[in-house]
């Protein structure tokens, strides 16, 4: 092992704040805001607005369409 190679310590402290940086999304969060925008186990967090859907079950076929019968 290099230990006495500055080349070493420099790579090595590259290489944990990477690791680091990878991992960070993965770590619980202390913090007043949840990672993710969805969740609600905070209730100062509001539920992102869903949008309506425009597609009904309902909605007639184009007359082009090859499963109208």
């Amino acid at each position: 092992m290099p230990w006495t190679e500055w080349q070493f310590w420099i790579v090595s402290l590259l290489a944990l704040a990477g690791l680091y940086l990878v991992l960070r999304p993965l770590l619980p969060s202390k913090g007043a805001s949840p990672a993710c925008p969805s969740c609600t186990s905070n209730p100062g967090v509001k539920k992102p607005k869903l949008t309506p859907l425009t597609i009904s079950k309902d909605a007639k076929r184009v007359a082009g369409d090859s499963n109208n019968t």
